[in-house]
């Protein structure tokens, strides 16, 4: 309980992360407030950062701690807008005088829209909310007039919504109080947190019409001062726990020359205060040498796995409509060459759903990133306000057709608007696009990466085609019961996400789930990698359905070749399941010399791997490392969604106490 004459004021933020205890945007809030000294002494600041997964338990318990409350201020996102909002109608039933006060990308200029939802709000701030929420603080002591602080919408006193004129944005960072530099989180908060989301600027100059961040603001990069950021960061990195996450939450990291300077300040100071975290951004969209440099120093310094590469979509009229700069193909695959040369894994980043988007052009898209050597990662299209996207005479004109549910639909906290069908895709068609992006990357990133590369290779068949074949052998022919069922439910799932199994997933990998997105993929990974026995049969039955297939439709396959990468994929599963279990293991290959090249050429195999030759034969022995990847499964692998090269840790649990027990129901839910 506050025990203080001072005013309380609640700032609260609901995160989907586990583990997060430290909010930068409330930091921001309660430094910017305390250096004004007026506030300081009339207020006391209170920062809550809650999990979205405790639910209406959480909501209740927050409120008890509480007494009565002067200001609760809450920052939205699409994710937490439900529970924030419920929040604050609870808040203000208990006290119908404490002023609620809202802010967020997923709430600015939404003034209408927001008020009809939740009438209970007293204030929208609309954009950078560090003065704004100052100013309020200063009026609502005062009692003062609301209609003399730019950048805000509320209730006035006859009951209208009032919006006022924008606020500029602020030019000068350095009023924006640092959260790190003052007594704002303790030093235990900062050591508690599994994540901390730092910027060392903000703007983007692009226009991306899917993207709050440039094609709503199209602003120019404004930056912290770089003293202040050295400073920030010896203190985070000093604090941080081991394997902790630090996010740079800037929109084109690398876009700026000093960067390089803030990676080698990172570098440093992980190496003065051992350190071993996990630095995470939002890569520049079009990636330069500068990118390839600071991305190879992280990496070198064990601090980042793979680096992204924003595509989003390959076909050039897609790219049109979302008034988006791409990477061009030829400069696409000189920087996936360049990475590899330098042992530093890459994925890419693709949207299914983006408007003019056919499932052919997906496809496509798809097919440079594999036949590349890159490794996609697919997102649905999200609509977010404040978007080109959003603007109805866009979705007129492209027939957008959205549906509120979750983005994933094995994690209900993540709702969102997502777009399931346009002129050029039915809802069909983007469900099958959901449902063949799973089955991609659980064979061609990671269980049969290898032998796929030399069957492509070999026969010219696209690898597109060779994992839609696998997804055919997954949904009917996979031996094992299991499997079929998991895959078989994605699509159920994404038709109408109420039929998500649940149940047949945490019979797979525990009622602990650490992990809470893409639980299909987990729990089909899990499965396919649970006993050296199952895996070898799985990826026997796999590569025979696939080579008989190929060789009834016209192929010839060398299965010489396929076998010797073959062996390599085994090897692989061998070392992800020792990682799943947190042991050290290692495994034996051989490999014939042609696809052993062929396989390092593609970048499926870092040519650092230890290896013999003899009689045309390449051998060699992979093994489970305490941190990255050094054995030929993508780097997606390890992290499950995001790339960021985080150990299959997270995993642990499922695999090392689930007994798999086949419940009576499974045969004719499989079929």
């Amino acid at each position: 309980m506050i025990s203080t004459d001072k005013r309380p004021v609640q700032l609260v933020e609901f995160t989907a992360m586990h583990g997060v205890r430290y909010s930068v945007t409330l930091g921001y809030l309660k430094a910017t407030s305390v250096a004004d000294p007026a506030l300081d002494n009339a207020c006391d600041f209170r920062i809550s950062v809650r999990e979205q997964s405790g639910g209406d338990q959480a909501t209740t318990e927050l409120l008890d701690s509480w007494d009565e409350p002067f200001v609760v201020a809450l920052t939205v996102f699409f994710w937490n807008r439900a529970q924030s909002l419920e929040l604050a109608r609870q808040v203000k039933e208990r006290w119908p005088d404490c002023r609620i006060v809202v802010g967020g990308n997923d709430v600015s200029h939404q003034q209408e829209a927001l008020f009809a939802e939740a009438p209970w709000v007293d204030v929208l701030v609309h954009g950078e909310g560090e003065l704004r929420f100052r100013d309020l603080l200063h009026c609502f002591l005062a009692e003062g007039d609301l209609a003399t602080i730019p950048g805000i919408s509320y209730w006035a006193a006859d009951g209208n919504l009032v919006t006022n004129p924008d606020a500029d944005r602020i030019t000068d960072l350095e009023q924006i109080v640092s959260p790190i530099l003052t007594p704002v989180y303790s030093d235990e908060e900062i050591t508690g947190s599994s994540m901390i989301v730092y910027e060392t600027n903000r703007g983007c100059p692009y226009r991306c019409a899917f993207c709050y961040w440039g094609g709503a603001t199209n602003s120019k990069v404004r930056q912290f001062d770089l003293d202040r950021i050295f400073a920030e960061l010896d203190r985070l990195i000093r604090l941080m726990p081991t394997d902790a996450t630090l996010f740079i939450a800037d929109a084109n990291f690398g876009i700026l020359a000093r960067d390089r300077q803030i990676a080698e300040h990172i570098v440093e100071l992980s190496q003065r205060y051992d350190k071993r975290l996990i630095v995470s951004t939002n890569w520049a969209k079009n990636s330069n040498e500068r990118i390839v440099e600071i991305a190879s120093m992280l990496h070198a310094a064990d601090l980042t796995g793979a680096i992204t590469l924003s595509a989003q979509s390959f076909d050039a009229e897609v790219l049109k409509i979302a008034n988006r700069s791409n990477i061009r193909t030829d400069h696409y695959r000189r920087l996936l060459t360049r990475f590899r040369e330098l042992d530093v894994p890459t994925y890419t980043d693709l949207i299914w759903g983006l408007p003019g988007e056919t499932y052919d052009s997906y496809l496509n898209g798809i097919e440079e990133v594999l036949s590349a050597g890159g490794s996609p990662v697919i997102y649905p299209l999200l609509l977010l306000n404040n978007t080109e996207y959003s603007h109805a005479s866009f979705k007129d004109e492209h027939a957008l057709e959205t549906r509120w549910m979750p983005g994933d639909v094995t994690n209900p906290e993540l709702i969102a608007d997502v777009v399931v069908a346009h002129e050029a895709m039915t809802a069909e068609e983007w469900v099958k696009g959901m449902e063949f992006r799973v089955a991609m990357t659980l064979f061609q990133k990671i269980l049969l990466r290898c032998a796929l590369r030399v069957i492509h290779a070999t026969t010219g068949v696209r690898m597109v085609e060779l994992c839609a074949r696998l997804q055919s052998f997954l949904l009917h022919d996979c031996p094992d019961p299991f499997l079929r069922a998991i895959a078989r439910n994605i699509a159920v799932a994404y038709r109408e996400p109420a039929e998500l199994d649940m149940p047949l997933l945490k019979t797979v990998i525990g009622d602990q789930i650490i992990v809470p997105e893409e639980v299909h993929f987990q729990a089909l990974l899990c499965r396919s990698v649970s006993t050296e026995r199952a895996t070898a049969d799985l990826l026997n039955a796999a590569v025979d359905h696939l080579c008989a297939g190929l060789a009834d439709s016209g192929f010839e396959v060398d299965r010489v070749l396929v076998d010797g990468a073959l062996s390599l994929d085994i090897a692989a599963t061998t070392i992800m399941r020792a990682s799943l279990r947190g042991a050290l293991e290692e495994a034996e290959f051989a490999v014939p010399e042609q696809g052993w090249n062929l396989l390092v050429a593609s970048g499926d195999v870092p040519s650092s791997l230890d290896t013999s030759g003899q009689g045309g034969t390449v051998r060699g022995t992979v093994w489970a490392p305490p941190r990255w990847v050094h054995y030929p499964i993508s780097v997606y692998a390890l992290s499950i969604w995001h790339g960021t090269g985080r150990p299959l840790h997270d995993l642990q649990f499922a695999l090392r106490d689930t007994q798999f027990v086949v419940p009576d129901r499974l045969p004719a839910l499989a079929g």
